[in-house]
């Protein structure tokens, strides 16, 4: 009885970090870096978007370039899900911490109630930290490739908010907003 009920217990765990480890594949990354950015800009908030998807594409860029200068091979034994390709640094680790830090920047610049922007801020660092877990749980990562991953992206995500700052001081919003603004001509009245 207690072998079958460490099992399930066993079983749930599994489930849990596989689902983790799935909702930061390619395709939920990607709409999730679509849906920031069309919501930026659509607001006219231009500069935001660009930098949103240039922290996002610049950490993948350089993810994948380590990947096949390094060469690390993934770890030998059980994988609970299959994953391809090299193992140093994280890809899942970097891109969704990409996209976290870009969320919690956003939340804070936007949110008044710093009680909620932590609450949010606090959900994404805990959900980017339980994909750096599940990479390892699931077995196709070892933990220095999750720290490599984390690494990455906040390096990038720096140097992309340092970039937004100093771009919005010479004012290159005002310039998008001049000339790349969507108007909507549906209620306009005739």
């Amino acid at each position: 009885m207690i072998y079958y009920l460490g099992n399930s217990i066993n079983l749930g765990w599994d489930k849990f970090f596989i689902a983790i480890s799935s909702s930061s594949d390619t395709t939920p990354q990607f709409l999730l870096t679509a849906l920031v950015f069309i919501i930026l800009y659509l607001f006219n908030k231009k500069v935001e978007a660009i930098c949103c998807v240039f922290n996002i594409g610049v950490t993948g860029f350089t993810n994948l370039i380590l990947k096949n200068t390094i060469k690390r091979n993934r770890p030998t034994g059980i994988w609970l899900m299959e994953s391809d390709g090299y193992s140093f640094p994280s890809g899942h680790s970097s891109i969704s911490t990409a996209i976290g830090i870009v969320l919690i920047y956003i939340i804070f610049k936007r949110i008044k109630n710093k009680k909620i922007a932590y609450f949010m801020s606090g959900f994404i660092v805990i959900y980017l930290i339980l994909v750096g877990i599940s990479r390892v749980y699931v077995g196709v990562h070892y933990p220095g490739d999750v720290f490599g991953g984390w690494i990455i992206a906040g390096m990038w995500s720096y140097i992309t908010i340092v970039v937004y700052k100093f771009c919005m001081k010479k004012g290159l919003n005002k310039y998008l907003d001049k000339h790349f603004t969507i108007k909507f001509k549906m209620f306009k009245s005739k």
